[in-house]
């Protein structure tokens, strides 16, 4: 099916997306083209928002608004250990327990070395100047 050029480039944008195949962006397109015109404004707002106001933390890798993120500067949190996650997404899970009282440090993905992924594609880094840091 052929589209008008406007509606394949936004299906296009959206397919870029992590898990968001052809049948997917289709959908998700036609929705927003539903939605009014404040809905989707709100939306565009919102991404460009997040875009700009984010930032990883300059301690654990975390997103966050500050230069360091809501869990490093929580005096109550045990500094001595450290929970190393793949994702941020990983930190919403293991806090939903409400069991961990540690910090965390965020790799930004996984080793793949099919991928092409090594260490130097990940936070790890940042984890050994960290723990080195911490040390002294």
């Amino acid at each position: 099916m052929t589209f008008a050029k406007p509606l394949a480039a936004l299906i296009a944008e959206l397919e870029r997306l992590p898990g968001v195949g052809p049948k997917s962006a289709q959908r998700l397109a036609f929705h927003l083209l539903r939605v009014t015109d404040d809905d989707v404004r709100r939306l565009a707002r919102v991404l460009v928002e997040a875009k700009e106001t984010l930032r990883l933390c300059d301690t654990c890798q975390n997103i966050s608004e500050k230069v360091v993120c809501e869990i490093c500067s929580d005096p109550r949190r045990n500094a001595n250990t450290i929970c190393v996650v793949g994702e941020a997404r990983d930190i919403a899970a293991i806090e939903r327990l409400n069991e961990y009282r540690g910090k965390f440090h965020v790799l930004h993905g996984m080793l793949s070395p099919m991928d092409g992924i090594g260490p130097e594609q990940l936070k790890v880094r940042e984890l050994i100047v960290r723990l080195t840091d911490e040390v002294e």
